[in-house]
């Protein structure tokens, strides 16, 4: 630390009155830590807090004793004056320091015994731990999902990896080029390091959030047979070559996609795995009922863009217009390759033959890239203007859609899509201008964003898709589908299920098009979400992720 001049002695007295623990510690140092080491502060921190003894030598590269971990933990937690209770340690003598520490420290539930009852007081401790005594002290586990995904890759199947999931997204720790190192050895100043930040966020790590525009991180393998490992293939494709299989429940990171194949790396290999014998759940390690078998996709068109229609006889015509000679017709589920599209029109390519149909009934699939890229996709943020919508304590429906859906909207645009929106302000539209503009633009997908009331016991999200009047009933529901169940898992909503209803806005689209109900606002629970700024987010990506799925699906 800097010595202070006493030059002036208002200047002084300013400095003493506002001296943190940190600066006070300036007439104490340990004289093998030089004050430019990157440890200097929180060692000295912790000094002065008496977690470490104040000595002479701090000997920071030296492996720390699991007898030193459980002290410096009851310390910093302020229990060392917990009483001992009766248990045997029988690698360790009652009435001595150690033992009180490591009594108190297995109390707590920061460390656990081993066979015959050993703590193993002087054996170097590894860093997983160390990872298990922190989280426990300091409540850090934290689970894995898409909102905080494990970003240190060599713990994914740990059995502490949540534990050092939550040291990551507390700011203790960043590891090692995205390596947690488990099993190495914790030298003095790590750990000295890790306890400062635990203790006094002045000293934690910077935690840059995760990418929450890509689609899902980590898949849990789920066969449906716990016996059952899945085959990962050299390339997207069933005749593929195998290259390793991962045994049921294995979560691994998903680095990109091909249609309904999953790229992934494995032991430095790059592989591709079904996403039928995944789920994006790592909290269930298996599905309720076992993945359908695997049918050998259709060959991918050669073309960037894909279209799969989505309703029988579809009308192929000798050029881009409905009065144009009707040349052939295609049913649900033919795949075309897309040449070119033009308004509502889609010049196509499949069989030898070339032609055009209204891409309304097409669902169209990048081959390449992101699959939202240059997808038309209309937001709709429910009510506005002299229509609030429901209301509850001063909060609005148009003010909470509107917030969602400017979130999403952001979302959809960073993957690619091109997104219009409804409304962009709290103006008044009516349901005819919301479809009538979707329509205009040349929509293939539209999204609208509600919140719900009814009596305070009600809560949940449901999501509305409409098959009486909407010729892409099927495509509806199934967009609906993908985003219910990540809204669901997502913000931890009550399941209200997808329903068909011929709401407005969705029966008078001609392309998948869903209502979302994200939650009740006359229920105390849901309001705490629907009008959280944190649930705002959580929301639009999981809308956004439900979309990304659905043109994930080929």
């Amino acid at each position: 630390m800097n010595q202070f001049k006493w030059a002036a002695a208002s200047l002084l007295l300013l400095t003493i009155l506002v001296l943190s623990p940190l600066q006070s510690m300036a007439n104490f140092q340990f004289s093998d830590v030089p004050t430019t080491s990157d440890y200097h502060k929180e060692l000295h921190y912790i000094a002065n807090k008496g977690i470490i003894n104040k000595a002479d030598k701090f000997n920071p590269g030296d492996n720390l004793k699991r007898a030193h971990v459980a002290k410096m933990i009851v310390i910093a937690k302020g229990e060392q004056n917990t009483p001992e209770k009766n248990m045997t340690i029988s690698d360790m003598k009652s009435g001595t320091e150690r033992y009180k520490f490591a009594n108190i420290a297995i109390q707590k539930g920061y460390f656990q015994l081993s066979s015959g009852n050993r703590f193993n007081d002087n054996e170097d401790i590894t860093r997983e731990d160390m990872a298990y005594a922190l989280s426990e002290a300091f409540n850090m586990s934290e689970k894995i999902t898409n909102q905080k995904p494990l970003v240190l890759t060599d713990v994914a199947n740990h059995k502490y990896a949540e534990r050092i999931n939550g040291l990551y997204y507390g700011g203790i720790t960043q590891g090692d080029n995205k390596k947690f190192l488990p099993y190495n050895k914790l030298t003095r100043a790590q750990f000295a390091r890790f306890v400062a930040r635990a203790i006094d966020d002045q000293f934690k790590l910077e935690v840059k959030p995760p990418d929450q525009q890509s689609s899902v991180s980590y898949v849990k393998v789920a066969t449906g047979n716990d016996k059952d490992p899945l085959n990962v293939r050299s390339s997207p494709s069933n005749s593929a070559a195998i290259i390793t299989s991962l045994p049921n429940g294995t979560v691994v990171e998903v680095t990109g996609n091909t249609g309904v194949w999953l790229k992934i790396n494995v032991s430095g290999k790059t592989g591709y795995i079904h996403e039928a014998f995944t789920t994006s759940n790592l909290d269930d390690p298996k599905p309720s009922v076992p993945a359908p078998p695997v049918a050998k996709p259709d060959p991918a068109p050669s073309a960037k863009l894909m279209g799969k229609v989505t309703v029988n006889n579809l009308n192929v015509r000798s050029t881009g217009s409905s009065s144009a000679a009707v040349i052939d017709k295609l049913n649900a589920g033919k795949k075309v390759e897309v040449v070119s599209v033009s308004g509502y029109w889609a010049k196509i390519s499949y069989s030898g033959k070339t032609g055009y149909v209204h891409k309304s009934y097409l669902k169209l699939l990048n081959q390449t890239g992101n699959p939202l890229r240059d997808r038309v996709i209309v937001v709709d943020a429910g009510h506005g203007g002299h229509d609030p919508g429901t209301g509850n304590s001063g909060k609005t429906e148009k003010a909470i859609t509107l917030n969602v859906a400017k979130k999403l909207e952001a979302k959809l645009k960073n993957a690619g899509a091109k997104v219009l929106m409804a409304r962009t302000s709290d103006k008044y539209h009516s349901l005819e201008e919301r479809t009538e503009f979707a329509k205009k633009n040349y929509a293939e997908t539209f999204i609208s964003i509600h919140v719900n009331s009814a009596g305070s016991s009600a809560k949940g999200t449901e999501t509305y898709y409409d098959s009486s009047s909407n010729p892409n009933g099927t495509e509806s529901r199934d967009l609906a589908t993908f985003i219910q169940r990540n809204i669901v898992q997502k913000a931890n909503m009550v399941d209200r299920g997808v329903k068909n209803n011929r709401f407005y806005v969705i029966r008078n689209n001609n392309v998948a098009a869903v209502l979302v109900e994200l939650g009740f606002l006359t229920n105390s629970s849901d309001y705490a979400k629907l009008t959280s700024e944190k649930y705002a987010n959580i929301y639009a990506d999981a809308i956004y992720q439900g979309v990304y799925q659905y043109y994930s699906k080929q």
